[in-house]
């Protein structure tokens, strides 16, 4: 019994990583469905906006981030090393949009379509970021790229070319879908401005700690806020069930960004990475629970080319020429711009967290 107990802690111990990204992306999951609830319940004359949402859920990550930064007195608290502020800046821009874009769009499109469409922005991340690295695109980024577009219009499946789904209105209604005709189309636009903001903050290049995630959680309730109060229509709920969902959703939000800051930054092996691809598994599996949402095959084989389509990108990052490992490195004598390069760092943050390539400089 004591040699099981020791091989399973073995076991756990040699896997933590991993696990723990994975534990991140069903927090993830069950963080988006919360959201989507909150946004598109039928019969209330509370439903919650994209911009309240995002409020109270990142203010609470940021509490909880800035206590912990205080509590640890981390060096150039709280707005990071001086070199490493523009970059930070343009992380929290970029997630800014991919938040919004992203809580916009699951307002109109089911939790696995907006969480499939949403993945294209780590892969274009990291395409992008070895362009600018090594001036190349190679033949397999092309392909992991052209399969990923194909299986996110399987699991969209536009009107024009699968034509009307069944149900109707009534359909939509009860699988917590919009019944605007038009919804598809404003979901898609909504998630693709969230892609585009989470391929600009991965290209930051900025590296995953709880710094950066401060950056991005103040300026996301900053400018939010700004938005609850300057467009019309944004009020805040009045049942004591809203706001029990919205102080459960931000505690979950935090969580999942400290099990993914504990998992990504202990492991930077392909395998903790590629655990974060679950997240449309977890967001199919919520999507039938609690809507009771019908998965066609077409749907499974999208999701399952997007998921295939970032783990070839990310299994292919070190094919590339990579400076000589056996050469001690001394940070300090090379500016940012070089220390940025050799890394090659990647993160992406459309509010759910972060994805960062392997670093091809070992890093102390």
């Amino acid at each position: 019994m004591e040699k099981a107990r020791q091989s399973a802690t073995s076991v756990l111990a040699r896997h933590r990583a991993p696990l723990l990204v994975l534990g991140s992306q069903l927090m993830a999951a069950v963080l988006h469905a919360l959201a989507r609830i909150l946004e598109t319940r039928s019969g209330s004359q509370d439903h919650v906006h994209p911009f309240t949402v995002l409020q109270v859920r990142l203010l609470v990550t940021a509490l909880g981030c800035t206590a912990y930064l205080g509590w640890a007195k981390t060096p150039d608290f709280p707005l990071g090393p001086p070199e490493l502020r523009p970059l930070l800046a343009l992380r929290a821009v970029g997630g800014l949009f991919g938040a919004c874009g992203f809580y916009v769009s699951i307002s109109y499109l089911s939790l696995s379509e907006a969480t499939a469409l949403n993945f294209l922005a780590p892969l274009g991340a990291l395409i992008l970021t070895r362009f600018l690295d090594n001036g190349i695109i190679a033949l397999l980024d092309g392909v992991s790229c052209a399969v990923a577009l194909v299986s996110v219009v399987l699991v969209l499946q536009p009107e024009p070319l699968f034509g009307t789904t069944a149900g109707g209105e009534a359909g939509a209604l009860a699988h917590g879908v919009s019944p605007d005709p038009n919804a598809s189309l404003k979901g898609t636009l909504a998630g693709m401005v969230g892609v585009a903001g989470g391929i600009v903050s991965g290209v930051s290049f900025s590296r995953l700690n709880c710094s950066d995630v401060n950056y991005f959680s103040w300026g996301v309730f900053v400018v939010t806020s700004i938005g609850s109060i300057v467009l019309p229509g944004v009020v805040w709920p009045s049942d004591l069930g809203s706001w029990c969902l919205l102080l459960v959703l931000g505690l979950v939000g935090f969580c999942m960004e400290y099990l993914l800051t504990a998992g990504l930054g202990s492991d930077r092996s392909p395998s903790a990475t590629i655990m974060i691809y679950s997240q449309v598994l977890w967001a199919i599996l919520l999507d039938w629970l609690i809507w009771h949402s019908g998965v066609n095959s077409l749907t499974v084989v999208g999701c399952v080319g997007v998921i295939l389509s970032l783990t070839m990108a990310s299994l292919t990052q070190g094919t590339y020429a990579a400076v000589d490992t056996e050469l001690e490195v001394d940070s300090e004598l090379y500016d940012i711009d070089s220390e940025v390069a050799e890394r090659q760092g990647v993160e992406y943050g459309a509010d759910q967290g972060v994805i960062r390539a392997d670093s091809r400089v070992p890093q102390s």
